[in-house]
């Protein structure tokens, strides 16, 4: 059976990574928090856990299982009984002439402009980008990005850095027409506010 949000979560969710903008990142009282990948072994608390990364360490982090956190994935390799598993849609077209731009990027990873309407289905791209999918599949409308900065800059607490983003601006732009979406960090894309302004205004 698909999941549903937790009761009370209204409408509004964070989804937090470890871009450098996660850094001293506590989250508010009474907001569901979205947490990607290593944001999950630092965060005080969340409501939610999402990767479509089957790297060793992130199944490591779907089987240890936190108190009261929702866990999701997309295009693992494993059946892991307390993780509702997404199937990961990708898209692979012809390839841009300009090698490294965003958008031979975006045809690199294989992502997917957009959210899948279809319940069973994640679009790839970058796990930040299928916990916004995910926020969109459990009903959230009102979404803001914290530590989601598509910068070559290390990951706060978790080190080790990134591979290339330059393709999440693309992303996130195309989710607009389907959710409201603001970067409270770098991405230059979508809206940008302050967690507190977007906690007052959402």
């Amino acid at each position: 059976m698909f999941p549903t949000k937790k009761p009370g979560s209204g409408d509004r969710v964070i989804i937090v990574a470890s871009g450098p903008s996660a850094e001293r990142f506590v989250p508010p009282r009474g907001v569901p928090v979205i947490a990607v990948n290593g944001a999950i072994d630092w965060i005080s608390r969340a409501s939610y856990f999402f990767t479509l990364d089957p790297s060793s360490v992130n199944m490591r982090r779907l089987r240890v299982r936190r108190r009261n956190v929702g866990y999701f994935a997309a295009g693992i390799p494993a059946s892991i009984p307390h993780v509702y598993e997404f199937e990961r849609l990708s898209l692979r077209g012809e390839e841009p002439l300009v090698k490294h731009s965003p958008e031979w990027w975006l045809w690199r990873w294989s992502a997917r402009l957009g959210l899948s309407e279809d319940p069973r289905y994640i679009h790839n791209g970058n796990s930040a980008w299928g916990a916004l999918g995910l926020a969109y599949h459990l009903g959230f409308k009102d979404v803001a990005l914290v530590g989601v900065d598509a910068t070559q800059e290390a990951r706060v607490h978790t080190g080790g850095k990134p591979n290339n983003l330059s393709h999440l601006p693309l992303l996130f732009k195309s989710a607009l027409p389907q959710i409201n979406v603001v970067s409270c960090g770098k991405l230059n894309s979508i809206p940008q506010m302050s967690i507190n302004e977007w906690l007052k205004n959402s």
